[in-house]
């Protein structure tokens, strides 16, 4: 696996495709912020990389956990209103 101009070999994981698949990800983001920011060095591109990648992560994490609490919140409201039925 290529990622940042170097080969990388990958131990454990039994799945290369799954693996390519994440570097291309990775590969992907770093090309849009290259054309996005001026970036000097690969250092600053992999710490940006990793802080978009990361944020996006945070969100989806924040999203999920929200929608968990709603789902929960509407779970017990339904329990009750079958407790008062029954």
């Amino acid at each position: 696996m290529r990622l940042f101009g170097r080969e990388y070999s990958i131990r454990g994981h039994g799945n290369k495709k799954y693996v390519q698949k994440l570097a291309d990800f990775i590969m992907d983001r770093a090309d849009v912020i290259r054309q996005q920011a001026t970036v000097v060095s690969t250092v600053d591109l992999v710490i940006l990389t990793l802080l978009n990648i990361t944020d996006e992560l945070f969100q989806s994490k924040q999203v999920k956990d929200k929608t968990l609490k709603e789902l929960e919140e509407k779970t017990d409201r339904l329990l009750k209103a079958i407790d008062r039925v029954v």
